[in-house]
């Protein structure tokens, strides 16, 4: 099994395709295996990397990560141990500001950089709704708690049309059930994390997503966040609750392959885009490049 020994931790991590490499970052209690929906498409186009964060997964802890900067720098002898010195990184959720962290930090490693559902920084709503997570994991009943977290997740839109989405990811995570310790030690990370003033740099390409309905991170945050990037695009999702990977991969896909695929002279050209939800514009199948084809949802 592909491990690499860090300074903090045994980094369990998996490769598949051929082209420039793209890390993956999962989200809150989540493992490399929340990309098996996409990871055939993205691996035709890319050289992806999909490690299990720090004490999750198959990512065993030498040290408990304190900050968000831990799982930042566990990337970053990720790819030293990989010998890879520039990367595309996508990071989902608590991933996307663990990917911002990173280019923060290390901005000569990062190639482009696609942040989906995620925030600049946490301030009263945030906290709000991350601390209703943290103290269901403490007190039981347990499984109400991921029931709930699941439903915020999800737009309205998405489960009329799919009444057992909810139950059947539910069912996915008891196959492959992440200690609630485990995500209580990320909140407390996240939660003791935030980026001084003057210090959140990103100037790479940047490709913002987030889903109109996404309950647990509001779009209002990438919006802001966008706001903040100087070379960043930004698209609404209509319809889209908080994981687009999961609930909307035609719709997402073939965005971001194609702005990973852009080239410096035509990055250059490129202005900052607004999908408004006042007049909404769907990525659909049909902007599906000829060779992309989706296959089913991650679990």
């Amino acid at each position: 099994m592909p491990y690499a020994d860090l300074t903090d931790a045994r980094c369990y991590f998996e490769i598949e395709g051929a082209g420039e490499p793209l890390v993956l970052v999962p989200g809150l209690g989540r493992d490399g295996t929340s990309w098996d929906g996409v990871v055939e498409v993205l691996a035709s186009r890319f050289t992806v990397i999909r490690p299990d964060n720090r004490g999750i997964g198959r990512s065993r802890c030498k040290r408990q990560p304190r900050r968000v900067r831990d799982y930042a720098a566990d990337l970053l002898e990720l790819l030293d141990h990989l010998q890879i010195e520039r990367t595309h990184l996508l990071g989902l959720s608590l991933g996307g500001i663990i990917a911002q962290r990173f280019a923060v930090d290390h901005p000569s490693r990062v190639s482009r950089l696609v942040l989906l559902s995620c925030a600049q920084g946490f301030g009263p709503y945030l906290r709000e709704m991350t601390g209703v997570i943290a103290r269901g994991l403490r007190f039981p009943p347990k499984p109400s708690v991921l029931q709930t977290v699941e439903l915020l997740s999800t737009s309205p839109v998405h489960l009329d049309a799919n009444p057992t989405f909810v139950r059947d990811k539910l069912k996915n995570r008891r196959r492959s059930p992440i200690s609630p310790g485990a995500v209580l030690r990320q909140l407390r990370a996240l939660g003791a994390s935030r980026f001084e003033e003057g210090e959140y740099q990103i100037d790479v390409p940047t490709l913002v997503i987030a889903g109109e309905f996404d309950a647990l991170i509001p779009h209002c945050y990438a919006q802001r966040m966008a706001e903040m990037i100087p070379r960043s695009e930004y698209v609404v999702l209509p319809g889209v609750g908080h994981n687009p990977i999961t609930e909307a991969p035609g719709q997402v896909l073939p965005r971001i392959v194609a702005f990973l695929h852009e080239r410096e002279g035509a990055e250059g050209r490129r202005t900052r885009h607004r999908t408004p939800l006042t007049t909404p514009r769907r990525l659909s199948q049909t902007t599906t490049p000829p060779a992309l084809e989706i296959g089913g949802p991650a679990s």
